[in-house]
């Protein structure tokens, strides 16, 4: 999976977890969403349920119950940037619907689409995309990256469309577990 694609992935399963505090995998990190932010105004082209929830089982599973609605769109540029404790670690832009098409070629990306319901191409229609805790998605492989990500991230979102703009500022923190007794 490339580069850009992991992002994409990544903020995915991000925006769509909106909860105070979920118990990780790999025994007992944490994943806590201080928030979720809309800030594209009034206008905003997708925007997401700020009561959605997402938990993060023992077994490295993740099951989400969230809501996002879009006015639909031909074209989504994600500019994206990743503070970490206070230090810039990723800035990227990434066409959003180049990658949508170079996922259906993917199968771990594809099962991620269609787990929670995202169009896998562009123009996208004005929808409601719903999730379910009756799903799940198996983060096991990634278990190994959570000392990595330990710490707090300010996430920027902000995606230009042809008819305007999606924003979304994504507070989250990974904390590890208590080791000493």
């Amino acid at each position: 999976m490339n580069s850009s694609w992991r992002v994409v992935v990544f903020l995915g399963l991000v925006i769509l977890c909106h909860s105070r505090r979920a118990r990780a995998c790999n025994g007992g990190y944490e994943m806590i969403i201080h928030s979720i932010e809309n800030c594209a105004g009034e206008g905003q082209i997708v925007t997401i349920d700020p009561k959605s929830t997402v938990t993060l089982m023992e077994d490295c599973k993740v099951k989400s119950k969230a809501t996002a609605r879009t006015v639909g769109f031909k074209t989504a540029m994600m500019d994206v940037t990743i503070t970490k404790n206070g230090l810039p670690v990723l800035k990227e832009t990434v066409d959003i619907c180049a990658n949508l098409e170079e996922a259906s070629g993917n199968k771990e990306a594809a099962e991620i689409i269609t787990m929670f319901g995202v169009p896998d191409h562009c123009p996208v229609a004005a929808s409601e995309i719903r999730t379910d805790e009756s799903q799940t998605y198996s983060l096991e492989k990634y278990k190994q990256h959570l000392l990595v990500a330990q710490g707090r991230s300010i996430i920027d979102v902000l995606v230009k469309h042809e008819k305007g703009e999606s924003c979304f500022k994504i507070d989250m923190e990974v904390t590890s577990p208590n080791l000493i007794g």
